[in-house]
């Protein structure tokens, strides 16, 4: 069912993630590269590139940002990040923040974090680090790609799925409810990432794809079977595609565990 009330959900009582991975997509290939970390401690911000990017073809440094080598910290957001926040004066801003599953005094951090930041057209987005508890690391994403159940056909245990109409693909997304268990299927076949991640409805119904810089981590928990995904929220159409499906995954594992292959 599709969520239209907001609330703060329990996650929101653990420790918001300090850390986002910021990430570039190139304009050609549309190969989506770790560029950099957007931290907050909640008095600074800092901005630090990582060491491969200077081996992500054709990346130039981003405005505000022009030293590869140097980190930048600042009281406020940057303002490059800050055009992704929503200005609370806008009319539809409410509603925005509801999509996101947040309240509406929610800070420019808490809105980036769960937006991801990107904006139609937009060659940036962030993926935030999973919070450790000691035990579990959590956190929650947007699950990518949903508009494109519309024209893909993809197999699930040897059963062509997708395509759907839209009026099916609602259907789809209207039966999801606040805590519904969602499947994870490898899509070997995919043929833009041999290593994407579908994620399925309960009765395997696809309904879009893990984020490209989750795949590392995911693709380990689900190899050892200690992966759990869950829907957070369901949003209305008017919240666009890549807002649709709020999901939220635990995965049992120390701390020692590696979410990312630089991490």
């Amino acid at each position: 069912m599709v969520s239209t009330l907001a609330s703060r959900p329990d996650s929101q009582a653990q420790s918001e993630a300090r850390s986002l991975v910021v990430t570039w997509e190139h304009p050609e290939t549309r190969v989506i590269s770790a560029i950099a970390l957007l931290k907050y401690d909640g008095a600074e911000y800092s901005f630090k590139y990582l060491p491969e990017v200077t081996e992500v073809e054709g990346f130039r440094p981003l405005l505000g940002f022009p030293e590869i080598d140097t980190g930048y910290s600042a009281q406020d957001l940057f303002p490059l990040f800050q055009q992704r926040v929503m200005d609370p004066k806008r009319p539809d801003y409410a509603r925005y923040v509801e999509g996101l599953g947040l309240p509406e005094d929610a800070s420019p951090w808490e809105q980036i974090t769960r937006s991801g930041g990107s904006r139609e057209g937009d060659s940036i987005q962030f993926f935030p680090f999973p919070v450790h508890d000691g035990s579990v690391w959590t956190f929650s994403f947007m699950v990518n790609g949903v508009r494109h159940m519309l024209t893909k056909s993809v197999t699930v245990d040897g059963e062509l799925k997708g395509s759907y109409t839209p009026e099916d693909l609602e259907l789809v997304l209207d039966s999801l409810d606040e805590g519904d268990s969602l499947e994870l299927h490898f899509e070997p076949t995919n043929a833009h990432n041999t290593r994407a991640i579908l994620v399925l409805a309960s009765d395997q119904r696809p309904i879009g794809y893990v984020p490209t810089f989750a795949l590392d981590g995911t693709t380990r928990g689900l190899l050892d079977d200690v992966v759990d995904v869950t829907v957070e929220r369901v949003n209305p159409p008017e919240a666009g595609w890549h807002m649709r499906v709020l999901a939220r995954m635990t995965l049992k594992a120390d701390s020692s565990f590696a979410f990312f292959p630089w991490d």
